[in-house]
């Protein structure tokens, strides 16, 4: 079944997101949108538009839903998979000062949600008159503003255009791979809005053909470069594996399109901090030169190791032998996943409908496997509960689970 695209809707507190949420929630569109929002009453929506309900999931007079995250985000995206035939498209809203990048990994760490959800792209919207205040004086702005694919540069109709000029050149030094389109009280086209794409490197080819950028603000930059040749897959997983286990935290965000040898089509991936997602994109053209664009955005970037680390990985034209897999990115069975959760609810005495998310993560701390197994567990209304199990997915067994009752962080 076609998965269900994903659009994050962010800002800094004033931005406007409220307004465009309220547009997204009552125009006669003809969308069948879900709308997960922090708390329902920030939103300010009449109450005459809702379908009242019980749950956290409410019905709109125009086809919409609209969710609140009382709980986490987690539950709630469950919930609506339950309800899948009544919508096409989610939008996440985050509040004014949250760090999108912990909803983008919310995405990408269930294997269930994975299976139905995509992101499409994590849209911005930025204030025109305070925006340079708040990216001075605020991380979570700068974040937002490198996070974003797409940026909605807010109330044009208060600053000059040259002052809008300024600030879309401002806002593209931060983040060269985002569009960024100025508007008026949030006025956007949906399907447009609804349409942005987070891998849409090619339309932005100039990001990734400057080198290493540096932002001004305190330590966020941009390493963006090209590099031509057959990159080899095996050697790849181990230097990205490598990458994120080492600045994983400092990534605000990474996109490429890679050339792997032997394949016909592009591989494009994107991601945050340590969570990577990568697919098959289109087939290369038969005159195209196939290069591989990379950019990675995040705090105090070495552009030189970046680029060097992945010279590694290029095959040379003799070199002899097959390809093995880029498992960086291979799925697990779902019935593995599903057996470590009931060993878990089993061992450590966790209600039966208990969300648990399983996922391998890189570690290089001294006398730890490079690939470990990492659990987290949602109790309702309490913070989520982390366990670590020193082997990949596919070697934990029952006797590793219940060894998470006397140590369940082994190696941290």
């Amino acid at each position: 079944m076609t998965k269900i695209p994903v659009v994050i809707l962010t800002g800094f507190l004033g931005a406007g997101k409220t307004t465009l949420l309220n547009r997204i929630l009552t125009a006669p569109h003809g969308h069948r949108i879900a709308v997960v929002i922090n708390e329902f009453g920030e939103v300010g929506i009449d109450h005459h538009l809702i379908v009242a309900s019980e749950e956290e999931i409410f019905q709109m007079n125009n086809g919409c839903i609209c969710c609140t995250v009382q709980g986490d985000l987690l539950r709630v995206l469950l919930q609506l998979l339950e309800r899948r035939d009544t919508f096409d498209y989610l939008v996440v809203e985050t509040s004014g000062l949250a760090d999108p990048t912990v909803i983008v990994q919310t995405l990408l760490l269930d294997q269930r949600i994975r299976q139905d959800f995509e992101l499409q792209a994590v849209v911005t919207v930025a204030d025109g008159m305070h925006v340079e205040q708040q990216l001075a004086a605020h991380h979570e702005a700068r974040e937002q503003v490198a996070c974003a694919d797409a940026i909605l540069l807010n109330k044009t109709d208060l600053i000059t255009p040259e002052e809008a000029e300024a600030l879309t050149g401002r806002l593209t030094e931060l983040n060269p791979t985002a569009r960024v389109t100025p508007t008026r009280n949030a006025e956007v086209d949906i399907g447009e809005l609804l349409e942005m794409r987070a891998f849409d490197l090619e339309a932005r080819r100039h990001a990734v053909e400057n080198g290493h950028r540096h932002e001004h603000q305190p330590s966020v930059g941009t390493v963006s470069f090209v590099q031509p040749g057959d990159l080899d897959k095996t050697r790849l997983s181990h230097w990205f594996r490598s990458v994120l286990a080492e600045k994983g935290a400092d990534i605000l965000r990474m996109k490429g399109i890679l050339n792997m040898h032997g394949d016909s089509h592009q591989f494009v991936f994107h991601g945050v901090h340590s969570m990577f997602e990568g697919r098959l994109g289109r087939e290369w053209d038969t005159d195209e030169e196939r290069l591989n664009r990379l950019v990675f955005i995040g705090r105090d970037l070495d552009g030189e190791a970046l680029r060097s680390g992945l010279k590694t990985c290029l095959r040379s034209e003799h070199e002899a032998g097959t390809d093995g897999e880029l498992d960086i990115y291979r799925d697990v069975s779902s019935f593995t996943l599903d057996q470590i959760c009931i060993w878990v609810r089993q061992a450590l005495e966790f209600p039966s409908k208990t969300p648990i998310i399983v996922k391998e993560v890189p570690c290089v701390k001294p006398g730890c496997p490079p690939i470990e197994t990492a659990i987290m567990v949602f109790l309702e209304a309490e913070p989520p509960r982390f366990y670590k199990i020193q082997k990949t997915i596919n070697e934990v067994n029952f006797d590793s689970v219940y060894n998470l009752i006397e140590n369940p962080m082994p190696c941290c």
